[in-house]
């Protein structure tokens, strides 16, 4: 499996994709119904290269993520979403390591997330723990990574 920077061509395939996954999420899908808006992948992180996807041998995307901007010596993982198919397979920690990867080219010190029940995976590929936190669907965590 490889990992590439996102085509702009490809904007709409990642947001089923988003789709799919986030509604693995039970306590989620009446939120995301009510509020489509919420799927959006950004054209100009994909123009800037901060959208990653994991492809497979046929080219098929299998997820993909996308890291913020540098602020205050770290980056925000913004999104990272796997096909439902795929989960548990060892795409998400290929995306994570992708970007701690490109994280250290940059210098950057540390990767920060805000996770709601996907906590678990985080904590599997070195995220710690921070405070609790109010986003737009409820109650989460920040999570943070040394790189």
């Amino acid at each position: 499996m490889d990992v590439r920077d996102a085509r702009p061509d490809e904007r709409a395939a990642l947001e089923a994709l988003q789709r799919r996954s986030s509604d693995v999420w039970e306590q989620y899908r009446e939120q995301l119904a009510a509020h489509p808006d919420a799927i959006e992948v950004s054209a100009q992180a994909i123009r800037e290269g901060r959208t990653r996807v994991a492809c497979d041998r046929d080219g098929a995307p299998a997820g993909f993520c996308v890291v913020g901007t540098l602020r205050d010596g770290a980056v925000e993982l913004q999104d990272l979403f796997v096909e439902p198919g795929r989960m548990h397979s060892g795409v998400g920690r290929l995306l994570v390591d992708d970007a701690v990867v490109s994280a250290r080219r940059r210098g950057v010190m540390r990767i920060e997330v805000t996770a709601g029940p996907a906590v678990g995976f985080y904590e599997k590929v070195g995220f710690e723990r921070g405070e609790a936190v109010a986003t737009r669907f409820g109650p989460a965590l920040r999570l943070s990574r040394s790189v």
